[in-house]
């Protein structure tokens, strides 16, 4: 029982006597009765409130809202992880950072969600802003804690400022030598910097701390990837997606290597494997236009294009606002010289991505897009798409494909 709720009888009026020393008159045995009785019932009041209260509360229609402690609300964050359910980890570690919000474990792992929603779809990538504001946050009100600067990292290596991140790991190896964090974190800075020789040794040094580790596993599958050890890299790769088999990302990290292995070597049974990680992903979230997307691109890798089309156009409509799905869809129309068909996908691919900054847009859409004009013989619509790409594109296929479409355009014209 609470001490906030127990009455120590010793310590009570009635235990000192307090109560009677008046003079007794007649009807005294009754009064007695009915204070121990009022006593008895305060305890079993205050013993019980959390059942009570609720039933209080319906009685008068009032809805009881508990607030869960901060171990609670930690424990559902926690349980919802390991059903993949990041939005409700999410949820629950919110709410128990706004109770602790110096508390590194608590902190570290609301951070940790959003870095792993991130992965899931496009559109979630603001989650890299908000993990390196928290991870931010946590170091500065732990300037000696290891894991505050092993989750700032991560959160920098997510947004690409890959240097910083390596200075941040390394400070935090210094700190906690033996937590296997920073140093699958530090792996995968260096491998974005190309210093694959100390990426190897960082993620082997985590992989010998924890041979489970997610991104220990990640990172030394992308690392052999890069060294043309790809059945290793392979192998990695499902390490990765067995730490916890509810998460998506990791499953389309497995897809990618399959599907490339597979193509590079004519083994349909790696092209299978490629397809069942995404179908995974679709048996955990039947609305993820992500793993529609990226069917669409496997079978549009495998020759199967009709089967593209059909899953690109299932991702479209689910989210209209999607651009990876026009632009796959687009080219899988341009591909089947569909060219009425690629024009209205690339053409409301560029009417979403217009806005967005040119590094993230779809170029596709903007190449193949006046090519598809070009092929239905419309040069009046496609230069202008082209001169507009020509602009900003940095891509070299981009590129590539667009002067050619102006070549021809300027020759049919007469220029």
């Amino acid at each position: 029982m609470s001490r906030d709720y127990y009455i120590r009888r010793n310590h009570s009026a009635l235990g000192r006597g307090l109560v009677f020393r008046e003079r007794r008159r007649r009807g005294a045995p009754v009064l007695l009765t009915l204070v121990i009785l009022a006593l008895i019932g305060m305890v079993v009041v205050f013993w019980q409130i959390n059942a009570i209260q609720p039933m209080v509360l319906a009685a008068f229609g009032i809805a009881h809202t508990p607030t869960p402690t901060v171990m609670e609300a930690a424990r559902q964050g926690d349980l919802a992880f390991w059903r993949g359910n990041l939005s409700a980890a999410i949820d629950h570690y919110t709410h128990a950072a706004r109770l602790v919000p110096t508390n590194v474990d608590i902190v570290y792992e609301l951070a940790r969600m959003h870095i792993y929603r991130s992965f899931d779809d496009e559109r979630n990538l603001p989650d890299r802003e908000a993990a390196f504001a928290l991870a931010s946050q946590l170091v500065e009100a732990n300037p000696r804690s290891g894991r505050a600067f092993a989750i700032q990292c991560y959160a920098l290596v997510r947004l690409a400022r890959s240097e910083e991140a390596a200075q941040t790991c390394n400070r935090a190896i210094a700190m906690t030598p033996e937590d296997p964090n920073p140093h699958a974190y530090l792996a995968l800075a260096y491998y974005d910097l190309a210093r694959f020789d100390v990426a190897f040794e960082a993620a082997q040094r985590a992989l010998q701390l924890d041979p489970n580790h997610l991104e220990g596993n990640t990172a030394y599958a992308f690392l052999l990837a890069a060294s043309r050890r790809s059945d290793q890299a392979l192998d990695h790769f499902k390490r990765a997606a067995a730490y916890n088999t509810r998460l998506e990302f990791p499953y389309f990290n497995l897809a990618a290597q399959a599907l490339a292995l597979g193509l590079q070597r004519g083994d349909q049974a790696l092209n299978l494997l490629a397809v069942n990680a995404y179908d995974t992903v679709l048996g955990m979230n039947k609305r993820s236009v992500k793993a529609y997307t990226s069917l669409c691109r496997t079978y549009f890798a495998t020759g199967e294009r009709n089967l593209a089309r059909d899953n690109c156009r299932t991702a479209v409509d689910l989210d209209p606002s999607y651009t990876p799905a026009w632009r796959w869809l687009g080219e899988v129309h341009y591909r089947l010289m569909e060219y009425e068909q690629a024009v209205d996908a690339f053409d409301a691919c560029r009417a979403r991505d217009a806005n967005e900054p040119a590094p993230v847009r779809q170029t596709e859409c903007w190449s193949y897009g006046g090519l598809a004009y070009l092929s239905l013989g419309d040069c009046a619509r496609a230069m202008p798409i082209f001169n507009d790409v020509l602009a900003w594109t940095t891509s070299p296929r981009a590129t590539e494909l667009t002067n050619k479409g102006v070549a021809i355009c300027n020759q049919r014209m007469g220029n």
